[in-house]
């Protein structure tokens, strides 16, 4: 049995910064959307951009993956029948990206899943997060659900400042910017190595590129003690050659 597919509308389009835009999504298709997945994942299905008809096809027929990319939940409202997600935009050509950028209310997009929560812990002693412009919605919302007591440390690397976002972090969360336009920045690895090598009780959250994500791991498993099951680490794209 595949995931549940639902067909949405676009209700507003706002723009957030330079490299990131907001697209709020409505339809009766969200009634039975469950409410507890903030910060997960959907699969967000796109039209065929060289079709005449701008609605996405659902369905698991031939090749429908090739229409889908994840996306993280940044907020749904049960009561108002509306799924909040954030969109990488003006860094990059692709499917989504393109259709984000020229989103507009009434344009159509189907919506499969959710998936399950990636950052489970959100009680751990202390919790570390690496990610770029692409996981920046996914940090934010974890953020918005930690105890007011929480304690870590977040690295998200943006293009230029006037990408920063205000996040909603507890008093104990030290949110460092990285401003670069160097997708591949080595200040990922130069903050975790000068962090603790026993990170036992450490919730840690790893969303980059591919090969960022590759050597944050590897650190890791060559100079940490970690729980694994207290890591999550998912390259969000891949650099291509």
């Amino acid at each position: 049995m595949g995931p549940t597919m639902r067909m949405t509308t676009v209700a507003s389009v706002i723009d957030l910064s330079p490299h990131m835009k907001r697209i709020i999504l409505t339809g009766k298709d969200l009634l039975d959307f469950p409410e507890d997945k903030k910060s997960a994942h959907v699969k967000a299905i796109f039209p065929n951009p060289k079709s005449a008809n701008q609605e996405p096809k659902l369905g698991m027929y031939l090749g429908f993956k090739k229409w889908m990319r994840s996306y993280t939940i940044r907020d749904f409202s049960k009561q108002d029948l509306t799924l909040t997600l954030d969109f990488a935009v003006n860094d990059h050509q692709g499917l989504a990206s393109n259709w984000a950028s020229l989103a507009k209310p009434g344009d159509k997009l189907g919506i499969a899943g959710p998936g399950e929560l990636k950052h489970t812990d959100l009680f751990a002693q202390k919790h570390l997060f690496f990610g770029d412009l692409t996981a920046l919605p996914a940090i934010a919302s974890i953020m918005e659900m930690l105890p007011e007591d929480a304690i870590g440390k977040v690295w998200i690397q943006v293009p230029e400042k006037a990408d920063i976002q205000s996040i909603n972090a507890p008093d104990n969360v030290e949110i460092n910017w990285i401003v670069t336009e160097n997708k591949l920045t080595e200040q990922f690895l130069q903050a975790l190595s000068n962090e603790p090598n026993d990170l036992e009780n450490v919730a840690i959250f790893i969303a980059t590129e591919a090969s960022i994500v590759r050597s944050l791991k590897e650190y890791l498993n060559d100079h940490c003690q970690y729980d694994k099951q207290k890591l999550y680490a998912s390259a969000y794209w891949n650099q291509k050659k």
